[in-house]
């Protein structure tokens, strides 16, 4: 058996297990909790984006979030207007988050460090803006309304009554299996080799004979696919519009990377996690403090920008780097 065919064996489990683990648990959690999951794996989605854009190659984007408005108006709109179905629509989107990340990446390979975040950055400003000035396309401040729907009559039948939270849970679950699996293979093959590369040295690189700008425009196009797919799935919760898709949601999916490991797959995991149970926990754990309701509101975020700050300081890399060097140490 060659190396590159027990690699993707091995992936491929990693995959199923995965799998396995979150259909578990949409059957042990209660709906509020299923509902909290499948944010997660939307989350998961959109910070493997980051990790194949900043993690493996190094290029710096604020605008992650902008990648996923894109997939998610495209979905909108070719379902309210083309009547797409949900999946046809979700394949549009990553067609059309792939364009943009095309025509963003062209922009990428001129640019680096702050100019290129300050690029993205403007660019996850303006979509809001454009939802607006076009109110009669992309529904303005409202938004369009789209949904996962019901589940199959063959789901409902093999499982018994699928509550709504469960069934975007399952829904989401088969991308995000696909994400995983698709992440892993590039990271461990040559491509994701090359990327490193670039990352760790561009002019080394470019001597070694490596097409910067291609390579560049290469990544920027895969991630936003990861991007758009993620907007989507995000967007078929029930609204898409300007308040779905927030600056704060690409600062959110850059802490969650962050906190978790910007270059690892299983921080991307526990980035989502994190960013999305991590405000109930620090509810819970307050309660019995009594906060008042002011301090209460603003608690979550300052202890997420507070753990930001001190895993910035003191470990880099991650939870997942720690817990990687924490497991060789033994």
């Amino acid at each position: 058996m060659s190396k590159a065919s027990s690699y993707g064996r091995k992936n491929l489990v990693i995959s199923i297990l995965f799998t396995a683990l979150v259909f578990f648990l949409s059957i042990k959690l209660d709906p509020y909790n299923q509902g909290q999951l499948s944010v997660a794996l939307m989350f998961f989605i959109g910070i493997l984006s980051i990790v194949l854009l900043t993690g493996a190659s190094g290029q710096i984007s604020l605008g992650q979030g902008a990648l996923m408005a894109v997939g998610g108006f495209a979905a909108a709109l070719g379902i309210l207007n083309l009547g797409l179905s949900i999946w046809l629509a979700i394949a549009l989107a990553v067609i059309a988050a792939l364009l943009a990340g095309l025509l963003l990446g062209i922009a990428a390979a001129r640019l680096s460090g702050p100019y290129l975040a300050g690029t993205t950055l403007v660019i996850a400003l303006a979509i809001p803006s454009l939802a607006t000035r076009f109110e009669s396309v992309f529904g303005g401040d409202v938004g369009l309304t789209i949904a996962f729907g019901n589940p199959p009559a063959w789901l409902t039948t093999l499982m018994g009554e699928v509550g709504y939270e469960q069934w975007q849970l399952l829904a989401t679950l088969p991308f995000a299996t696909l994400a995983l699996f698709l992440t892993l293979n590039i990271l461990g093959s040559r491509t994701g080799r090359s990327w490193r590369a670039l990352r760790d040295n561009e002019v080394a690189a470019s001597l070694a004979g490596m097409k910067i700008s291609e390579t560049k425009i290469f990544v920027f196009v895969i991630s936003s696919g990861f991007a758009g797919l993620a907007g989507v799935l995000y967007g078929l919760r029930g609204i898409v519009g300007p308040s779905v898709y927030p600056i704060s949601l690409s600062l959110l999916l850059l802490t969650g990377a962050v906190l978790g490991g910007i270059r690892s797959i299983l921080g991307a995991l526990i980035g989502a996690l994190l960013v999305v149970f991590l405000p109930d926990l620090i509810e819970w754990a307050s309660a019995s403090f009594s906060p008042s309701e002011q301090i209460a509101n603003y608690l979550p975020a300052m202890i997420s920008s507070l753990l930001l700050i001190l895993t910035v300081v003191l470990n880099p890399g991650g939870i997942a780097h720690g817990l990687h060097h924490k497991k060789r140490r033994h």
